[in-house]
């Protein structure tokens, strides 16, 4: 019996140095607490149309914060998106915004890299967040809230 503890022992410490690792890295999330997904489309009569989706990753952040309206449209052949946030709330709400772009195959484009701007929308306002596609493929945003470290 000694020998199979001693034996395991090793084994053990990897597993809880490996869980220990994990929730660390969990601790450490960049996710969004807000999501707010369009991607072009056409309807049967070949009309130009934007599939709106919004994903709820933080309720705390979503009873601040909500997404009111999204639109698309193509400023020649580069896509510009845009997305209406009201406050729920009367105070001063501090937030990050970061737009990822995909091509009409689901691919990044523009290099993948997140880049999270400040943003400020005071008690009860609407206010509206712009972008553009890095490139003429952009076909689809995912526009990424989340709260500060404040």
């Amino acid at each position: 019996m000694y020998g199979f503890i001693c034996g395991n022992r090793g084994r053990l410490s990897a597993v809880l140095l490996g869980l220990s690792l994990l929730t660390s890295l969990a601790g450490c999330s960049t996710t969004a607490g807000i999501e707010a997904a369009g991607k072009t489309g056409w309807n049967q009569e070949g009309e130009r149309i934007l599939n709106k989706n919004v994903v709820i990753n933080n309720s705390s952040l979503a009873g601040e914060i909500e997404v009111v309206d999204m639109k698309s449209a193509l400023a020649g052949d580069m896509m510009k998106a845009q997305v209406s946030l009201r406050s729920r709330d009367r105070d001063t709400i501090n937030i990050q915004y970061a737009f990822d772009w995909l091509d009409a195959q689901g691919m990044a484009v523009g290099g993948g890299t997140t880049v999270w701007k400040p943003f400020i929308v005071y008690g009860r306002e609407t206010r509206t967040i712009q972008g553009v596609a890095p490139d003429p493929r952009g076909r689809e945003f995912k526009l990424k809230i989340r709260e500060t470290d404040d």
